[in-house]
């Protein structure tokens, strides 16, 4: 588990502490910092934790040390430091005019170690999903993965292996919710949808799904002559229908559920703006299932713009099924004055309460509504 992040001249933070918890949300206005605080995590893990990182690969993408460095440097140093369970590990350089001249697009690690001795980093690389703001939508067919790149059941960062996944997990017998055996002698995953009793994955889904968008069910086939996989869709017990027929949403929906009811207990699941393209409803439903999932014992990183997904999760805690100290927001927002992002903490209560309501957080329907009734702009 990722416990904390600190950055050092990362980007538009001139120093900063990040405490995680089993899920950690990133709110704030565009452009104030919320997506930096999580490249900080996916530059070192699409390097899989190597001496030198890369800036730009498969999760993300952030130009060069000239674009990262501060613009308004606390000194000519930059560092990424994770605490990750017991050990911390530190990415970055001393000296900003020295470095450049070694590497324009590598940060070097701090910590004299190799992460395929590491069992911790291991754990993390095999069971871990990221999910990108701009994911895969409607298409007629996917193509299918030329390796596994970081594990055998890699969504692929836009999702676009998930319809590849979800048909060869179809015809495994023994594939279950978790990764074990759901029975009466056992404590169930909280993932698992109360309509059904069934803990196929394929199962699940549709029940999440269904919530997400009334009446939805998926499927999919591998076409191996052709070396693609297909989606298709029913709604309400219809004909199959093909995914530019159904909302958009559903499509864009699909790899992030999938994440979250395959992932075992003990990965990490990493997803930008998971709201987009739903309805309310969906989005807090969607909300839900995030906070069940880190119940479980899987650690969710999220960026959102919805409060429908935040109020999702914080039901969670008030019908007693999320302990809500597994859940930790951040307010992001940029300070005019000292020229640098800063991070609001904010916590939930067991009624689902926030410890906080900054400025900025969420606020704008309560100001429209004002206008509304006053007939006077702000």
């Amino acid at each position: 588990m990722i416990t904390n992040v600190n950055l050092l001249n990362f980007k538009s933070y001139r120093e900063e502490k990040f405490d995680f918890s089993m899920l950690t949300i990133f709110c704030g206005n565009n452009s104030v910092g919320k997506s930096t605080a999580i490249q900080a995590i996916s530059i070192p893990l699409q390097s899989k934790f190597a001496d030198k990182v890369e800036l730009n690969g498969q999760l993300t993408e952030v130009g060069t040390i000239k674009d990262i460095h501060n613009k308004h440097p606390k000194n000519e140093a930059l560092k990424i430091s994770l605490t990750i369970g017991s050990k911390d590990y530190c990415w970055g350089y001393h000296d900003y005019e020295t470095h450049i001249k070694k590497s324009r697009i590598e940060l070097d690690s701090f910590d004299s170690y190799h992460a395929f001795n590491d069992i911790e980093l291991q754990s993390i690389l095999e069971n871990f999903q990221y999910l990108q703001a701009e994911r895969y939508g409607p298409r007629n067919n996917y193509d299918m993965a030329t390796s596994n790149h970081f594990h055998t059941k890699w969504l692929g960062s836009k999702g676009e292996f998930t319809a590849e996944f979800l048909s060869n997990a179809e015809n495994r017998e023994r594939f279950f919710v978790g990764g074990k055996y759901i029975g009466d002698d056992q404590e169930q995953d909280p993932r698992l949808h109360p309509s059904i009793k069934s803990s196929v994955l394929h199962d699940q889904i549709n029940a999440w799904m269904a919530e997400i968008s009334p009446g939805i069910k998926v499927s999919t086939k591998v076409i191996e002559q052709a070396s693609v996989a297909i989606s298709s869709y029913s709604q309400h017990s219809s004909d199959s229908l093909k995914p530019h027929n159904v909302g958009f949403g559903v499509s864009y929906v699909l790899s992030i559920v999938t994440a979250m009811l395959l992932t075992k207990v003990g990965g990490l699941i990493i997803v930008e703006n998971p709201e987009a393209h739903l309805h309310p409803r969906g989005q807090s439903y969607l909300g839900r299932l995030i906070a069940l999932t880190a119940q479980a014992g899987v650690q969710v990183i999220v960026e959102t713009h919805s409060d429908h997904l935040i109020n999702g999760i914080r039901l969670m805690p008030r019908l007693k099924k999320v302990d809500c100290k597994k859940i930790k927001i951040y307010q992001v927002i940029a300070d005019l004055t000292d020229k640098c992002s800063k991070a609001l903490p904010i916590t939930v209560n067991e009624q689902g309460e926030l410890s906080d309501w900054p400025e900025q957080f969420f606020d704008q329907q309560f100001i429209d509504m004002d206008i509304l009734i006053s007939g006077i702009d702000q």
